[in-house]
């Protein structure tokens, strides 16, 4: 009878342990969820690299496609080299929705074709796309783009230049140089004093889109963007929060603005989406960020901010998750430290000289 009762309380205190793990963990988790989500949400602070006076590094995350790249430049090496020329057929996917494919020209496996389909291209042409693109690339545009896509360039192996890596690099700036018309066409309105211009609209993505406008004085970018999930709103605000305090640091940065659900004033009169995961992000750029001698620099780092943003909201994301998972691991830690001995049989008894032997009932 005895007995029976203790292996009944045995059971109770392991049933317990068991909610008091559960209701531990649970509360572990709430606690540093808490302090993650601090009012001052510090450590989010520091998590953003750059504020934006400070962009360079995205030169070489987002401003060229460089998948893109090493393709073309495995088929020089190899050409260079002497090897045999081989076909290719790659398609590569980019940001925005856009899309790379890359081949040869009716079988020609000295030549590689280079395509890219963009869904905004034509609104992207209504502001001199076309004539940008062909002012940059002349004689490797050609005239007729392949079938699906809107533009294509070929290079033709037999034929390269010494500094065929420049080449390269200017390939792998096809995008930004499709995207680059709206800007220098509002950034020569600016220049010029011209204003009463029609605001560009530019559905770069589903559901969100680009406003450039231009003033006298300034020239207005706004871009609105879709957040997913609710966490992603307050991850942007504290980003957006740092590109404010990057004012502070130079006088000579943009300013850079950031509403949630209505669309700024300077929307008033479009379409705008409202929303509670909707953001808008404006950038008010001056004559020292739109004149000549800046203004290349000024729309690699503007034209990829969306993929700038949203891809460091998901590293914030990781980087919470990963510091979850090692405050869980170490409450269990703790957790089974403390777990109870399991109760030895009342019946178990030692002789003098330690040996263990069961009592016959």
């Amino acid at each position: 009878m005895k007995q029976n009762r203790m292996n009944q309380k045995a059971l109770i205190l392991n049933f317990l342990h068991s909610l008091v793990q559960a209701a531990a963990l649970n509360l572990g988790i709430r606690h540093f969820l808490v302090q993650a989500a601090a009012p001052n949400l510090e450590f989010l602070h520091s998590l953003v690299p750059v504020a934006a006076t400070n962009l360079d590094f995205l030169h070489t995350k987002f401003l060229r496609e460089r998948i893109l790249e090493e393709t073309i430049t495995v088929k020089i090496r190899n050409s260079l080299n002497g090897n045999k020329a081989e076909s290719i057929d790659v398609t590569i996917a980019d940001f925005d929705s856009v899309l790379y494919h890359v081949s040869n020209i009716n079988g020609d496996k000295t030549k590689i074709r280079v395509s890219i389909s963009l869904k905004f291209y034509k609104e992207l042409e209504e502001h001199g796309a076309g004539e940008l693109v062909k002012q940059e690339y002349g004689d490797l545009l050609l005239s007729e783009p392949e079938s699906g896509y809107n533009v294509s360039l070929v290079v033709d192996m037999e034929k390269l230049p010494d500094d065929w890596q420049s080449l390269v690099k200017k390939v792998g700036l096809l995008k930004r140089n499709c995207f680059a018309s709206v800007f220098q066409k509002y950034f020569e309105f600016q220049e010029q004093g011209l204003e009463g211009q029609k605001k560009a609209i530019i559905h770069y993505r589903e559901d969100e889109t680009m406003y450039v406008e231009a003033k006298a004085d300034r020239v207005t970018v706004v871009f609105s963007t879709i957040f997913k999930d609710p966490d992603d709103v307050i991850i942007g605000k504290v980003f957006m929060q740092e590109f404010k305090e990057g004012k502070r640091g130079s006088q000579t940065a943009p300013h850079v603005l950031f509403s949630h659900k209505e669309p700024p004033l300077e929307l008033q009169d479009t379409e705008a989406r409202q929303g509670e995961n909707i953001g808008y992000v404006t950038f008010v750029l001056f004559p020292r960020h739109t004149c000549k001698a800046a203004r290349d620099n000024t729309i690699n780092l503007i034209h990829i901010f969306r993929d700038y943003l949203h891809y460091h909201i998901k590293c914030s994301k990781a980087y919470i998750h990963t510091r979850m998972r090692a405050k869980t691991s170490d409450f269990l830690k703790v957790l089974n430290r403390a777990r109870p001995e399991p109760n030895k049989s009342s019946s178990e008894k030692k002789t003098a000289s330690g040996r263990a032997f069961m009592r016959a009932n």
